[in-house]
């Protein structure tokens, strides 16, 4: 049962609780029913969901503790196959990708990359016919400088 007091306070009580004479124990008001009930799952339900969560924790810890087996294996077989490389190498070191060496071709066909730059050929692309009238936005100093250069 649900009561409230005229302060805004709601206090629960059990179920079958009279609800004559009953003081607000902060304000000291009188505490009236409420006309609704706290809506209360029963206790079978709490049961039920602590089993379905349980279930799936221990299915999920079956699963992990599979994975933790399959990653031990795939390890030692890793470390297996690198032993195992060794071996057939003679022992020597592997070799690491930033200690190769490299080779450029310098022959007179080959050109150095030109470097990308943030000038775009105007030429390529549609003359906007359209602008909006900016006359009163704000100007910023990247505003003023000419969109084509005199030239």
């Amino acid at each position: 049962m649900v009561f409230v007091c005229g302060c805004g306070k709601r206090f629960r009580a059990p179920e079958g609780t009279p609800a004559d004479n009953r003081a607000c124990p902060i304000c000291g008001g009188v505490l009236r029913l409420a006309e609704f009930t706290v809506p209360t799952d029963p206790v079978q339900v709490h049961i039920e969901q602590k089993k379905a969560l349980r279930d799936e924790l221990r299915g999920r810890d079956r699963q992990l503790r599979m994975a933790q087996r399959e990653i031990q294996r795939l390890r030692g077989e890793t470390e297996r196959l690198r032993a195992e490389l060794e071996r057939a190498r003679g022992g020597g070191r592997v070799p690491v990708i930033s200690e190769a060496p490299v080779i450029v071709n310098r022959s007179s066909d080959w050109k150095p990359m030109e470097l990308p730059s943030e000038r775009l050929d105007l030429a390529l692309s549609p003359v906007l016919e359209e602008l909006p009238d900016l006359t009163d936005a704000p100007q910023l100093p990247s505003d003023r400088l000419p969109l084509y250069p005199a030239g």
